[in-house]
């Protein structure tokens, strides 16, 4: 009778190597998902961070002058608002562009736009902003006067 002891083997088996790579396929698809939330969420986080930055410069800018800027484009910084935002601060982005909105009247005076064709980002900020807030098609309003 020939013995084989686990000294004289030398290598895995092919049964050996594909239940690993099962065992970590079935892992990895369990992780997936919620690894893609978490982008989601932390780009959404980056996105709010951004409109932030907009809600802060605008307070800036009214306190100096006593005036809210100018209604803006989506994707272009509103005339004499850039010396107040961050430096190399930018409505355009590769994912989406921000839009600053003066309506200059009643129940909301001022607020911001989050525009981008991702609907699951968008609605992803759209539940991490705070209010009052809404959406119309590819478009995430937050108020802030």
């Amino acid at each position: 009778m020939i013995e084989c002891t686990m000294k004289d083997r030398k290598g895995v088996t092919l049964v050996e190597l594909l239940v690993v790579v099962l065992i970590v396929s079935i892992l990895a698809a369990i992780a997936q998902p919620q690894l893609t939330q978490v982008i989601v969420r932390a780009r959404a986080a980056a996105i709010i961070r951004d409109m932030q930055s907009v809600r802060l410069a605008v307070y800036t800018y009214q306190t100096d002058l006593n005036d809210w800027p100018s209604n803006g484009v989506a994707g272009a910084v509103p005339p004499g608002l850039g010396g107040y935002l961050p430096q190399n601060f930018s409505f355009d982005d590769e994912d989406y562009d921000l839009e600053f909105n003066n309506w200059g009247g009643s129940p909301f005076t001022i607020g911001v736009t989050f525009i981008t064709s991702d609907t699951t980002l968008g609605l992803t900020v759209l539940d991490m902003m705070p209010s009052p807030k809404w959406n119309s098609g590819d478009e995430y309003t937050w108020a802030f006067e």
